[in-house]
């Protein structure tokens, strides 16, 4: 288990070892409909996954089969409990990003 650290500008990204690969996460904040949404790339910036909305309380990697993503799973959990909608500043405070690798999410 990682916790991916998280920053607080609206859009920013950040280069990140998962499993001994190394992988950039982008994030920007959607303001009109108030949620975060990422990106994961190669290191050389290559788009692996887009578009993706970060859902509290959702394995959000899980559903795509893409060549060259992460090999496990990155989730958005409420680490104060709860079920509520990410606010902006929210994320590393009421909820964090976290990647387990294969087999570590159950």
């Amino acid at each position: 288990m990682q916790i991916i650290p998280f920053k607080e500008p609206a859009q920013w990204q950040e280069q990140i070892e998962l499993d001994n690969q190394t992988f950039v996460l982008s994030f920007r904040w959607n303001a009109m409909n108030e949620y975060w949404v990422m990106d994961i790339l190669t290191r050389d910036l290559v788009p692996i996954i887009l578009g993706i909305k970060v859902v509290a309380n959702y394995n959000l990697t899980s559903q795509y089969v893409n060549d060259g993503k992460p090999t496990g799973d990155i989730v958005c959990q409420n680490i104060i409990g709860g079920e509520g909608k990410i606010q902006r500043l929210d994320m590393g405070e009421v909820t964090e990003l976290i990647y387990y690798s294969l087999g570590e999410f159950a």
